[in-house]
């Protein structure tokens, strides 16, 4: 069902009843800004060609975010939430970026799996905000196949995702990103939150 949440929210009449109970169109917009002021970088959408190895929220150099979607449309494979998703995840590279540089984020295999999953934990950190759960962990870590990563990385990988879920579930925020959309998710959305109590336990 989550696969086709987007291209139920963008048909025409009725997408408005599968937006009901969601983040609207033009809170995405609002949080992608508000994301965008409070950190280094621009939003290419338009469907514009991602990075090679950040194939759902490109990052290339410049910290220009490279998107397959346009920012609060809704389309197949990207649904309204899943686009703050991207959004946190692909701000969480660009700090790495930032701190790194792009030759050392992915200069191997194990080094992608390492940035991969620390970027991963940024969904798993909304997952959690929005449903009180976390998300199925092989499904993340095998995301890694597609940026090269070897399968002893991946394994790694997802010994991380397994560690980071542990303590999402004790209510702990620890990605920069994740702290900064949480906020304002918080502060603009918080009927979307799972449990009213969360927040509070998290500080």
């Amino acid at each position: 069902m989550d696969s086709f949440r987007g291209l139920f929210q963008s048909l025409p009449r009725v997408g408005a009843w599968f937006r009901q109970g969601d983040i609207q169109p033009e809170e995405v917009q609002v949080f992608w800004r508000h994301m965008q002021r409070c950190f280094p970088t621009d939003a290419v959408c338009g469907h514009a060609s991602p990075a090679r190895f950040f194939p759902r929220a490109g990052v290339a150099p410049g910290h220009c975010l490279h998107l397959p979607f346009e920012v609060g449309v809704p389309r197949a494979g990207w649904d309204l939430w899943r686009q703050v998703v991207a959004c946190t995840h692909a701000v969480q590279h660009a700090l790495q970026v930032e701190e790194d540089g792009l030759e050392v984020s992915l200069a191997s295999s194990a080094a992608r799996a390492r940035s991969e999953a620390e970027a991963l934990r940024c969904d798993l950190e909304l997952h959690f905000w929005r449903h009180g759960t976390t998300p199925p962990l092989w499904s993340l870590a095998w995301r890694l196949r597609a940026q090269g990563c070897h399968a002893e990385d991946i394994a790694g990988a997802g010994h991380v995702l397994a560690l980071s879920a542990a303590s999402i579930r004790q209510g702990a925020v620890e990605n920069e990103a994740s702290h900064v959309a949480l906020q304002w998710l918080e502060a603009h959305v918080p009927h979307l939150r799972w449990d009213r109590a969360y927040h509070s336990r998290a500080r």
